[in-house]
């Protein structure tokens, strides 16, 4: 679990590293590309419940699913996910405050402004098996 970890933080850094990037790539400069394996829907459902994702987001079609709890629930997750890739996924959970979702209520968007994302930080609990089932399972939701 811990190899898994590691592997996420290297990910992340190289992703990191190469969006930080201000000026446009060099006729010289090598484009980073990193193949995940493909997920298990199945198991990322089950990953989604194990980090505690109900606390704060619904699935209406999956109406088995605790009710979030929290004062600032995020938005529903849904079939809008379908077409989302790999990226912009991981970087909604990995790094939350990075973007704000546009599906985030107007009261929850101006209570935060300037402030940052009241979803958890993932990056240190979360496996890269973890990420790229939920994924799969984020994508597959009717």
């Amino acid at each position: 679990m811990k190899t898994y970890r590691v592997i996420v933080s290297v990910i992340l850094g190289v992703l990191a590293a190469a969006a930080a990037a201000c000026s446009p790539p060099t006729p010289s400069a090598v484009p980073v590309v990193v193949n995940f394996p493909v997920g298990d829907v199945a198991a990322g459902r089950q990953a989604f419940l194990d980090l505690k994702c109900t606390t704060c987001h619904r699935v209406p079609s999956e109406p088995t699913f605790p009710a979030p709890v929290s004062a600032n629930p995020g938005p529903a997750l849904d079939q809008g996910l379908a077409n989302r890739d790999f990226s912009y996924l991981a970087t909604a959970v990995m790094s939350p405050s990075h973007t704000l979702s546009p599906e985030t209520s107007a009261d929850v968007r101006a209570h935060m402004e300037g402030t940052l994302s009241p979803m958890g930080d993932f990056s240190r609990v979360m496996t890269v098996r973890q990420l790229v089932d939920l994924h799969s399972y984020l994508r597959a939701i009717k």
